[in-house]
């Protein structure tokens, strides 16, 4: 991928092909020169709702992501799993990359994950 706007159209298809998902909401886009972000809201085929935000770079044809957040909630709004690299937990060994595993308040180490990652883990969830 060569620019921010090409790894947003990745991003999109790659929503729109994966088991699971009913409705893609795109609630920010923004690209400015190498730089870009997007924030996405996607309806499951079982209720649930994932919110899906990346900040990211790209450079020389790669992206680097620097800002993400994955928020899985059931149908009834409870947490299911959040996965984001905020900087609010600098005693885990994995800082910044965390989950939020079922509730805000459990908070554990996690390696950094990326969108392909929290897809494949929904669906398997899912099927």
């Amino acid at each position: 991928m060569n620019t921010p706007d090409e790894y947003l159209e990745y991003v999109r298809n790659r929503f729109a092909r994966t088991r699971g998902v009913r409705k893609l909401t795109v609630v920010q886009e923004q690209v400015k020169e190498e730089v870009g972000l997007y924030r996405y809201r996607l309806d499951l085929t079982n209720g649930d709702l994932l919110e899906a935000f990346e900040r990211f770079f790209v450079r020389r044809g790669q992206v680097e992501v620097h800002k993400y957040s994955f928020h899985w909630q059931n149908r009834d709004g409870h947490l299911v799993a959040r996965w984001d690299n905020a900087a609010h937990h600098p005693e885990l060994p994995t800082f910044p990359h965390h989950i939020h595993d079922g509730a805000e308040e459990a908070i554990l180490p996690h390696a950094s994950v990326s969108l392909a990652d929290v897809l494949a883990l929904i669906g398997r969830r899912l099927e």
